[in-house]
């Protein structure tokens, strides 16, 4: 089934270099502006493209190489379902090194300085691998870009797109409209290439190449540029990825062929009335030959008319959105794949008034965090109706934006989860009702050991007992913010209050991002051995590089663990949750009927089967459950103990509490905003404007760099508040991020447990030598890589962290403060 991206949670870059400052290298190529016009305009054309506006950043005249990585790097951080970057401009093959380079060249590029100013594809393919979205497609509109099919793709779902063969140059258009190969993308992605399927990445490539071999048949055997040859390479399955949902539409020249048979039959019946009419027939003759004719005619016209009668018109499918962890959510989009791909009754039945045969249902799973979903919960009126929500979305809960639309089913991974959502909807305020839960399958929660644990066995032992076994032997355990995790939280709530758990200052979101970044931990402390608190079906997709649901950033290695089986804690319990909303009254009974019929299908033979694909326990027996399963290597054990009881909602609150939950000593915060012109300007202004909205719960300011304090530390209100932040306005000069750090540093040093906020983009900090600071320091990095910098891992070192850009940065700013300020690790 194609892969359907989330819009919300997909990111594109279109580059276009037009104009170029060394004219004896490089020409001018006036088309790429309109490439980068046409080509946005498509991708986010009403419902045809798989983007919203906001989602798609252009760059146009990218001056320096570090600028469009910068910005590519931002939108890889960002991107959960659908990566898309397109470039148009220059491309060069350096032969310096012996082996031929590929280089995307940028305004100020040179050929003699091209491995210093132009883009290195093989960089470029690397950070775009390690991108956490799901997808990623790379479309390269350059001479010779067919060298980039030289190079391996990633071990991932990526997606390669080339417009000329191998060391071919292309036609650079004629200066008002896009680029013969871009022109033809766009053509495609707003005509489509079926009448019936969308258009994804391996229709786009065979479309392509006929509309190529078409321009090809054009061109003038004197021109001195070959014709443009498209090339879609995919690994990983990454070809069924949906770019477009036009539609091709059916050609005329069918049905003007299929008129061939009337014409035959009107031949058949004037010969016959020939036969009859004629001069000196019989009458009866006459009588006989006239009754023919009519029949042949008739029959003629109601045969052809059956034969070539339209294809039912089907409605479109009833639209389920299901919410759940993150953790999880790749393994239920596959798992409720196959349920649209069955013909189980529930699948093909009429819902809703649709004919049978047509789709019924269509699903759409998307995740959150399980703090966000509690609290999107507990403003359920402001999710189902957005406009009931604050007015200035400063200070108040908007769930549509921190979580997404709201749902007709919720599938927490955990009983924990459930547990504080049910006393958020017994408010009275409360607009929403959840059905009768259900539950679908387990998780046993383990501790995922690289080395063997001494004194404890695999089962039997409690997490208590693990966990010190581990710290005896020095293995770093780590894991998932319990806030947010539900796997990290469960086994939170059986550990003693103040038991090192992890040595990360911001601990990963959720056990999706713990699993990511394993790796690059180990990698980065050679020699240090790490246990992970995590889930079991987290963890197959660590050790199984086949694993459908395995995130992407793992490659296809697998990795040296050891699952341990905590005795104390309760597996994780994957439950559907049926949400009814007081809002929605016009279809309730159809999705109420959509929503059993999908319940049912989860808890049969096949359901059970797809959730024990992806890693889970399920509860059906015999052949039901017959075949291979992630569960089935040694790194498991075959009968994992049942676990301890659900916690209480006091349990888990105090468990929260007790971890950094609440505001404690820290109480002054300065927000030190970069407002060079580099930083505070295009897509950083609203992300920072976001950042500083959500400061409240303690004593804060918010002062300029350069620049002076706009808002003393104190207990501002929210409308000194907003003044502050209309007063930030970007400056025409270099930020000494250095100096203004000490300074501040130094007005703070006598303030019990403050704290500094730096806000940037790292330009000019880079250049810097870092400064000795005597209060600690959060960095918020505009940029990817920012964390990687030599100035952020110094001026952090002294109980500070840093974060990196990502799609939920102010959130993950605010739970980052309220850690520092309460003196969690």
């Amino acid at each position: 089934m194609p892969y359907e991206p989330f819009a919300s949670r997909s990111r594109a870059v279109l580059i276009g270099v037009s104009q170029y400052e060394h004219a004896r290298d490089f020409s001018n190529i006036p088309s790429a502006r309109a490439n980068v016009a046409r080509l946005r305009a498509a991708l986010v054309a009403g419902n045809l493209g798989r983007f919203i506006p906001r989602t798609v950043e252009t760059l146009t005249e990218p001056r320096t190489r570090d600028r469009a990585l910068r910005l590519i790097g931002t939108a890889a951080a960002q991107a959960q379902d659908l990566l898309l970057v397109h470039f148009t401009g220059h491309g060069y093959v350096d032969l310096g090194t012996g082996e031929p380079e590929l280089y995307l060249m940028t305004r100020e590029s040179t050929k003699d300085g091209a491995r210093l100013d132009g883009i290195p594809y093989r960089d470029l393919l690397k950070l775009l691998a390690s991108s956490r979205a799901e997808r990623v497609v790379l479309v390269l509109d350059c001479c010779y870009s067919g060298n980039a099919g030289l190079v391996p793709l990633p071990e991932r779902p990526f997606s390669l797109i080339t417009s000329s063969a191998v060391g071919s140059r292309i036609h650079k258009g004629d200066g008002i409209d896009p680029t013969p190969f871009t022109g033809a993308l766009v053509r495609v992605l707003s005509e489509g290439t079926d009448p019936y399927d969308p258009v994804t990445v391996q229709r786009l490539g065979v479309r392509l190449h006929e509309l190529a071999g078409e321009y090809a048949a054009t061109l003038d055997e004197r021109v001195d540029y070959d014709p443009w040859f498209p090339t879609e390479r995919s690994s990983n399955s990454a070809g069924d990825t949906v770019l477009s949902q036009a539609r091709l539409a059916p050609r005329p020249a069918r049905g003007a062929r299929g008129l061939a048979p009337l014409r035959r039959l009107a031949q058949y019946a004037g010969f016959t009335w020939t036969w009859t009419a004629g001069p000196h027939q019989p009458l009866w003759h006459r009588a006989v030959g006239v009754g023919t004719a009519l029949a042949l005619l008739a029959g003629g016209v109601t045969g052809w008319t059956w034969a070539h009668r339209p294809a039912p018109l089907c409605p479109a499918p009833l639209e389920l959105r299901v919410l759940t962890s993150p953790e999880t959510r790749a393994a239920l989009t596959s798992v409720l794949d196959a349920f649209q791909d069955s013909e189980a009754p529930g699948t093909t039945a009429s819902l809703g008034g649709r004919p049978e045969g047509c789709g019924q249902i269509n699903t759409t799973v998307y995740a959150a965090p399980s703090d966000r979903t509690i609290a999107a919960f507990r403003a359920s009126a402001a999710w189902a109706e957005p406009e009931r929500a604050c007015e200035d979305g400063a200070d108040c809960a908007l769930p549509l934006r921190d979580v997404g639309p709201h749902p007709d089913v919720w599938i927490p991974a955990a009983g924990t989860a459930l547990t504080q959502v049910v006393a958020e909807t017994r408010r009275p305020e409360s607009v929403v009702a959840l059905g009768r839960p259900a539950t679908l399958a387990h998780s046993p929660a383990v501790v995922a050991a690289t080395t063997s644990l001494e004194g404890v066995g695999r089962t039997g032992s409690t997490a208590q007992q693990l966990v010190d076994a581990a710290h005896a032997q020095d293995v770093v355990v780590r894991s998932a913010e319990p806030h947010s995790s539900d796997a990290a939280l469960d086994q939170l709530l059986h550990l003693r209050p103040g038991t090192r758990v992890t040595t990360d200052a911001v601990p990963p979101a959720d056990d999706r991002a713990l699993a990511c970044s394993a790796r690059t931990w180990l990698v980065e402390r050679r020699g240090t051995q790490q246990a992970l608190l995590t889930a079991e079906s987290t963890l197959a997709g660590l050790v199984t590089p086949a694993l459908e649901s395995r995130p992407p950033c793992l490659g296809n290695q697998s990795d040296p663990y050891t699952a341990y089986y905590p005795a104390d804690v309760p597996p994780l319990d994957l439950t559907l949750v049926p949400v009814t909303w007081e809002t929605g009254r016009a279809d309730r009974a159809d999705r109420a009927e959509a929503v059993r019929r999908l319940a049912g299908w989860l808890g049969s033979g096949p359901g059970q089967r797809a959730l024990a694909a992806q890693g889970f326990r399920t509860d059906v027996s015999g052949t039901d459950a017959a075949g291979d399963t992630p569960l089935d290597s040694a790194v498991f054990v075959a009968d994992p103990p049942a676990g301890g009881e659900p916690a209480t909602r006091a349990d888990i609150e105090a468990a929260l509490r007790d971890h950094g939950g609440a505001a404690g000593t820290r109480r002054d915060v300065l927000f030190a905003v970069d407002v060079s012109s580099s930083s505070y300007s295009g897509a950083n202004v609203p992300a920072v404007r976001s950042v500083l909205a959500r400061a409240s719960g303690y004593r804060y300011g918010i002062a300029a760099v350069p620049g002076r304090t706009l808002l003393p530390i104190g207990s501002n209100d929210a409308a000194a508040r907003d003044a502050a932040i209309r007063a930030l306005a970007p400056v025409e000069r270099d930020a000494p991020v250095a100096a203004a750090l000490r300074r501040w540093s130094r007005t703070l040093a006598d303030s019990p447990g403050a704290l500094i906020v730096l806000i940037t983009d790292d330009e000019d900090s880079a250049r810097e030598d870092p400064p000795d600071v005597d209060v600690p320091v959060l960095v918020v990095s505009l940029e990817s890589y920012g964390c990687s910098l030599r100035f952020n891992k110094a001026v952090t070192e002294g109980g500070g962290a840093c974060l990196a850009a990502t799609q939920d940065l102010p959130n993950r700013v605010a739970e980052t403060i309220t850690r520092l300020t309460s003196g969690g690790s």
